[in-house]
């Protein structure tokens, strides 16, 4: 009995984790989209303006949002665990009270404030970006309470559908303001200000879609706006939140500064090694290219990530150990596979992607050395979410805080040496540092070391993903030679799309014939239970173990995630 229900909440977990994780990629490529269009009409100089002034708006979004989002869906988990719904819903009422507070003054800080950020940049242009920009701090952190609270309460489609419905508003509005913005000749920075209208115009459509789709939240916020009472102490309320959210908050605003450090070091860094002020804008809009796609990985990895804090609240409320060590062991190891299929796949495919989105080639060797930071990152991103779940709030923001010194440093020893290729190493290194740090807190957490099966599915992992780029490299090699005659761009998409549709699915089938994906693992994913049309696909490249799954004298065998693989 107890095994079924870790399986129906293991199944709960992963369906959660896909509607988020799926919300943030598509949201991702929605922006992604939308800097295609930016890029190639504006140029490099307003992109990387952009690039700068939306780093520091993403700053202080978090700040306002001071890390009470993740506080709610952990202090929510909590309470709804205990059968607490009323508790449960104070919280949230709370939380909206005080991030409205802090949302507007944020605000007016920046209003007040965007000529002196705009003169520590260098940028003395971006002024009245920065003013726009801050319209979100009305209603983004309002709708981040929401979200978490949702979360909390393990119904994931409702942020995972406001994501999706913000960023469309968002595009929607920054995608009018460019083309009024092109047609009437604007300056680089007002066209810049104008873009980031976007965010106030995404921020309110998320906000007003989750008041609309949770008629419960939108009593709550009322009960907020009307006076916060409750029954319970105020005051102990609010010290709880806050030591749930201080150490979550000093983690989630050092997120942002690996953005924040580039746009204040980079150009300056830049041009003490003699470039103009124009050249060295148009280099950190290149470098801003392979951030972009950085970020897209990131990003989804964060955002199944945000799912699993939840789950394991509850099953470390419970006491049940064995959950938070499988759930644990699986995340990472999704992390692990994702992220290093996303480096070694845009690596090789680098030039391709880079002509096919943003028109030319320039900043390709930056963007291959940072697709090898999407590793690092993804496996930050889950161990951060993880360490959270289990407990641990302050780790990842110490271990943050120390890649971000070391980004920097980097940044300052090699940028005017080698330009934004320098930069783009000192991010691979800053997320490898994070996520071993991260990695090494997680290990004192379980007494169980990996042992032999933690090394045979590596070395699988590896063969496999060795097999992806023997795939990859020649079909990109003899695509690149049948689409010779296509114009440039068209002939790297018809290059780059077919390589990476390959290149999942031979990866996939390698990690599955090699035994580092099993039936136990692809059975707990979305989709794939037993029974199901992928499960009997898959099963057929792995019918020995397959059966040995299905036989309950076998099962024990295989009772935890952490089991050595077969050959």
């Amino acid at each position: 009995m107890t095994t079924d229900r870790r399986t129906s909440g293991g199944s709960q977990l992963w369906r959660g984790a896909a509607w988020l994780g799926g919300a943030a990629l598509l949201s991702k490529l929605i922006g992604t989209l939308q800097k295609i269009p930016l890029q190639n009409l504006a140029g490099d100089r307003v992109f990387g303006l952009y690039s700068a002034v939306y780093s520091l708006a993403v700053m202080w979004m978090t700040l306002a949002s001071a890390g009470v989002p993740v506080a709610v869906s952990v202090l929510v988990a909590e309470r709804t665990a205990a059968g607490d719904d009323d508790g449960a819903r104070r919280v949230l009422r709370w939380s909206m009270g005080l991030l409205s507070a802090t949302g507007l003054v944020a605000f007016v800080l920046l209003q007040w404030g965007a000529n002196l950020f705009a003169g520590w940049m260098g940028v003395p242009e971006a002024a009245d970006a920065i003013r726009t920009s801050s319209l979100a701090l009305l209603f983004a952190p309002m709708t981040a309470a929401m979200r978490g609270y949702s979360q909390g309460r393990m119904n994931m489609l409702l942020p995972a559908v406001s994501q999706l419905i913000e960023q469309s508003a968002r595009v929607a509005f920054m995608l009018i303001m460019l083309f009024w913005s092109l047609e009437g000749f604007w300056s680089a920075g007002a066209t810049a200000a104008a873009v980031h209208g976007g965010l106030a115009a995404g921020a309110s459509a998320g906000l007003v879609a989750m008041l609309w789709m949770n008629r419960g939240g939108e009593r709550a916020a009322a009960s907020a706006v009307s006076g916060l009472r409750g029954r319970e102490s105020r005051a102990a309320l609010v010290k709880r939140i806050a030591a749930v959210a201080l150490p979550v908050a000093a983690g989630s605003v050092v997120a942002p500064l690996f953005g924040l450090i580039d746009a204040f070091t980079v150009p300056r860094l830049l041009q003490a090694a003699g470039a103009t002020s124009a050249e060295a804008m148009v280099s950190f809009g290149e470098y801003n290219r392979g951030i972009a796609l950085l970020q897209l990985v990131v990003m989804a990895a964060g955002g199944a990530s945000a799912a699993i804090v939840p789950a394991l609240t509850a099953a470390r409320t419970r006491g049940d150990a064995a959950g938070q060590s499988e759930q644990a062991a699986f995340a990472m190891r999704l992390a692990w596979w994702f992220g290093a299929a996303a480096s070694v796949g845009l690596a090789l495919l680098a030039e391709p992607v880079n002509v096919a989105l943003f028109a030319d080639g320039r900043g390709t060797l930056a963007m291959a050395l940072l697709a090898f930071a999407a590793l690092g990152g993804t496996l930050q991103a889950a161990s951060a979410a993880l360490l959270q779940g289990l407990g641990d709030l302050r780790s990842p923001a110490l271990h943050l805080a120390a890649a971000i010194l070391l980004k920097a440093a980097l940044n300052a020893a090699l940028a005017p040496a080698f330009g934004i290729a320098g930069a783009a190493v000192a991010a691979v290194a800053a997320y490898a540092a994070a996520a071993a740090l991260n990695a090494r807190a997680l290990r004192r957490r379980f007494a169980r070391a990996p042992g032999r099966a933690g090394a045979g599915i590596a070395w699988r992992s590896g063969l496999a993903l060795a097999a992806m780029a023997a795939a990859v490299a020649p079909l990109r090699l003899a695509l690149e030679a049948l689409a010779a005659g296509l114009p440039e761009r068209l002939a790297a998409l018809a290059a780059a799309l077919p390589c990476i549709a390959v290149g999942a699915l031979v990866y996939a089938a390698a990690l599955i014939a090699l035994g580092a994906l099993g039936p136990r693992e692809w059975r707990a994913l979305p989709g794939l239970g037993r029974g199901s049309a992928g499960d009997r696909w898959l099963s057929r490249l792995r019918p020995g173990a397959a059966r040995r799954e299905t036989d309950p004298a076998r099962a024990d065998d295989n009772a935890t995630f952490n089991h050595t693989p077969e050959g």
